[in-house]
C-alpha cells in the first residue's frame, strides 16, 4: 500500500555524517532514519501545526477585547463659499480665518459571543479531528520508515551471507578441479572430466561476482535510505534470534483495526467531514453575542486621565441576527458538506479491506517462512552430508564428476535456500506487525 510514496520516502533523505566502517545495529539505523528523514520532519510540523488549530478553535468560545486610543488635529482654510448675513443683507464669506481643532478620544469594547448556531461548536470538534488525523498520518510515516530499514537491513544481511556461500562454492569448485586437474595428469580421469570442473569453477566465479555486485547493491539501498554516502562501507550486525509469532489471524485482524494508524486517521478524518456537516447546518441558525463598550472624547488629550469621570459614554447589550437569504451558498456549503463526507466514508472502508487483506496476506508469508526455515535446514543437513559423502568416494575413485557435480550444487542451492529462508521470515514478521500497526523499534 503506497508503495511508490515509500520508495520517494527512501530517496528524499538528508545527508547523516558518520564514520566510514561503523558497526551499526538495526536500532541505530532506525533511529537514524526516523532523526534525518524530511517527510517525517515535515509530517511532525503538521501535527504541531494541527494543535494550533485546536487552540484557535477554542478561542472562538472566548470574549474579545480591544481597547483604542485617538487624537486627531485637524485645520480648515478660509472658506469662499458665501451666505447672506440676514440682519445686514450683506454676503459674508462661511469662514473668514483659518480654525484649528483638536478632538481625543479612547474605547474599550468586549464581544461574547454567545450563540453561533453551533458554528463554534463543530469547529473546535473539526480542528480536533483533524488534530488525530495528523497524528496518526505521523505514526504511519514512521512505521514505513522502520519497515523501509527493516527491509533493507535485512537484505543486506541476506547479500552478505549469500556472498560467504559462493565464496565457499567457489572453493570447493577449485579443490574439485584442482583434484580432477591432478588425477588427468597422472592419466587416472580423462581431460573432459577436468575440463567438466573447470566449467563448473568458471560458473562459481559468475556467481560469486553476482553475489558482490548484489551485496554493493543492498549495501547502497541502505546507505540511502540512512541518509549516508551510498558508497560508505558499513558493517551491520546479525541478530541470529528468530522472533517469535503467537498470535491468530482472527486476533491480528482484530489489533489491525484498532491500531493501524491509517485506519485510525481515516477514521479521524470521517469524524472531521460529519462536523462539517454541522458547520454547514449552523449557517441557517441564528447567532447571539453580547457587547459592552465604553468609549471617551475630549478636545483635550491630557484629560484622558479623566476618562472615568465624565466626558464618557457606556453601553452594554445582547444582539441577535438571524440570516434571512445569502444566495445559494448555504445551500452549496450543505451539498458539498455531505459529499465529502461520504468519500471519506468510502476512503474509510477501502483502507480497511487494504488492511484486513495485507494482515491476512502478512499472516500467511510468516507461516509459510516459518516452514521454509524447517524444511530448508533439513535440505542443507542432507545437502552436505551428501556432498561429503560424493568427496570421499571421488577421492577414492569409485565415486563419479558427476555425482560430485550434482551435490556441491545441490549444497549450494539448500544453503542459499536456507539463508533466504531465514530473512525472509524476519522481514515477513516486520510485514505483520506494520499490517497490525504494531511496527516499533
Amino acid at each position: 500500500m503506497r508503495k511508490s510514496f515509500i520508495v520517494f520516502i527512501l530517496c528524499s533523505v538528508i545527508p547523516v555524517a558518520l564514520m566510514a566502517g561503523e558497526t551499526m545495529t538495526l536500532d541505530q539505523c532506525v533511529e537514524i532514519a526516523l532523526e534525518h528523514n524530511p517527510q517525517l520532519a515535515q509530517s511532525r510540523y503538521t501535527k504541531a501545526i494541527a494543535g494550533k488549530e485546536v487552540l484557535n478553535a477554542v478561542s472562538n468560545f472566548l470574549p474579545s477585547a480591544d481597547f483604542a486610543l485617538g487624537y486627531d488635529h485637524s485645520v480648515s482654510g478660509p472658506s469662499t463659499t458665501m451666505w447672506v448675513d440676514p440682519v445686514t443683507g450683506l454676503k459674508k464669506p462661511m469662514q473668514s480665518s483659518e480654525e484649528k481643532t483638536w478632538f481625543s478620544s479612547s474605547s474599550f469594547v468586549v464581544n461574547q459571543p454567545l450563540f453561533s448556531g453551533g458554528y463554534n461548536y463543530f469547529s473546535l470538534k473539526n480542528s480536533l479531528a483533524g488534530k488525530r488525523s495528523a497524528e496518526f498520518e505521523f505514526e504511519d510515516m514512521r512505521q514505513q520508515i522502520i519497515y523501509a530499514v527493516k527491509e533493507q537491513y535485512y537484505n543486506l544481511l541476506k547479500a552478505e551471507k549469500l556472498l560467504e556461500v559462493s565464496q565457499e562454492a567457489m572453493k570447493s569448485s577449485e579443490e574439485s578441479f584442482k583434484l580432477a586437474e591432478a588425477r588427468y595428469q597422472v592419466g587416472t580421469a580423462p581431460k573432459s572430466e577436468m575440463l567438466q570442473f573447470k566449467v563448473e569453477l568458471e560458473n562459481a566465479k559468475l556467481a560469486l561476482i553476482e553475489a558482490q555486485h548484489n551485496l554493493s547493491i543492498a549495501r547502497t539501498r541502505l546507505n540511502q535510505v540512512l541518509g549516508m554516502d551510498i558508497d560508505r562501507e558499513m558493517k551491520v550486525v546479525d541478530d541470529l534470534e528468530l522472533p517469535e509469532v503467537d498470535i491468530e489471524m482472527q486476533k491480528a485482524v482484530q489489533i489491525s483495526a484498532e491500531k493501524h494508524p491509517i485506519l485510525l486517521k481515516s477514521t479521524a478524518d470521517v469524524d472531521g467531514a460529519r462536523t462539517y456537516i454541522g458547520m454547514a447546518v449552523s449557517q441557517y441558525m441564528p447567532s447571539i453575542s453580547m457587547t459592552y463598550r465604553y468609549s471617551w472624547n475630549h478636545e483635550d488629550f491630557h484629560q484622558i486621565k479623566h476618562m472615568l469621570d465624565n466626558n464618557y459614554t457606556w453601553s452594554a447589550g445582547v444582539s441577535l441576527s438571524i440570516p434571512l437569504f445569502r444566495g445559494f451558498s448555504r445551500y452549496a456549503q450543505m451539498g458539498r458538506a455531505k459529499l465529502n463526507y461520504k468519500v471519506a466514508r468510502e476512503v474509510l472502508n477501502y483502507y480497511t479491506r487494504q488492511v484486513d487483506l495485507l494482515v491476512k496476506q502478512a499472516y500467511f508469508n510468516v507461516q509459510q517462512a516459518k516452514k521454509k526455515i524447517k524444511v530448508t535446514e533439513d535440505a542443507e543437513a542432507a545437502a552436505d552430508e551428501t556432498m561429503r559423502l560424493n568427496k570421499e568416494k571421488y577421492h577414492l575413485g569409485a565415486g563419479t564428476m558427476l555425482d560430485l557435480i550434482n551435490a556441491q550444487t545441490s549444497y549450494t542451492e539448500a544453503k542459499s535456500n536456507r539463508i533466504q529462508a531465514l530473512y525472509d521470515y524476519k522481514l515477513a514478521v516486520a510485514e505483520l506487525q506494520r499490517a497490525m500497526g504494531e511496527l516499533n523499534q
